[in-house]
């Protein structure tokens, strides 16, 4: 649409006015492909922001985005690789995942959140999964996470989870149209559209972990949104 014409919409009055100008920011989100949201206040307004928006949703029972549907196909691809004895779930909130996992897999699954809400729930750290843990290094089967779209810096985010492997271990990212562009904000502040998350990993992974495989989940079994389970593993040595 070009700009005379975005100009002349802005310049309706009324309901009609109200209305092409809601259709075309609906369909400028849907051509942006990948956002990544600029603090003015740096990684401290990013932590307070994440911490703020966990405990709003603890308080309030928010149910968890993971679901059984998508978590099951994740189950059937450790089991068929014979992994999934010990895993970390990152960004997991309310610890849903986590127990998911440890009841499904029988293994040692902890998971991490930002917020000191993770204190209060079995199994769960208070830590920021951009940063290295060195008790972690190559010590997961595999890790999940539905929650790249928090990353303040998802390649950062990716390199360390993929540094907590071990050699033949598989990193699991759940990623929807829920977590693309027109959803990103200061409390979501990455989102990408799904067609292009394999590049991304791509650009993001050289040296460090590839773009393995894909799992898709066709309805999330609570919010009935499709699901694509991107699969990383670490980088083969030449």
């Amino acid at each position: 649409m070009g700009v005379a014409k975005s100009w002349l919409l802005s310049k309706l009055p009324g309901k009609r006015g109200r209305h092409y100008r809601r259709k075309l920011f609906a369909e400028l989100q849907e051509q942006i492909l990948f956002y990544q949201h600029d603090y003015r206040g740096g990684y401290a307004e990013y932590r307070d922001r994440q911490i703020a928006r966990n405990r709003e949703c603890c308080a309030a029972s928010n149910p968890a985005w993971a679901d059984a549907e998508t978590l099951s196909a994740i189950a059937r691809d450790l089991e068929a690789h014979g992994l999934g004895r010990t895993g970390i779930c990152h960004g997991a909130r309310n610890g849903f995942e986590v127990s998911w996992f440890r009841d499904r897999m029988g293994g040692d699954v902890v998971g991490t959140d930002i917020s000191d809400t993770a204190n209060d729930i079995p199994h769960m750290h208070e830590w920021d999964f951009h940063e290295e843990n060195r008790d972690w290094l190559g010590r997961f089967e595999f890790v999940y996470s539905n929650a790249l779209d928090h990353a303040i810096d998802p390649a950062r985010a990716l390199k360390t989870w993929t540094a907590q492997l071990v050699p033949n271990g598989r990193v699991y990212v759940e990623h929807t149209m829920g977590h693309a562009p027109a959803a990103a904000n200061a409390t979501d502040p990455f989102g990408a559209h799904p067609m292009i998350m394999p590049y991304l990993f791509f650009e993001w992974g050289r040296g460090c972990f590839e773009f393995t495989d894909l799992l898709q989940v066709e309805a999330k079994a609570n919010n009935r949104l499709k699901a694509w389970v991107f699969v990383l593993t670490p980088a083969r040595l030449p």
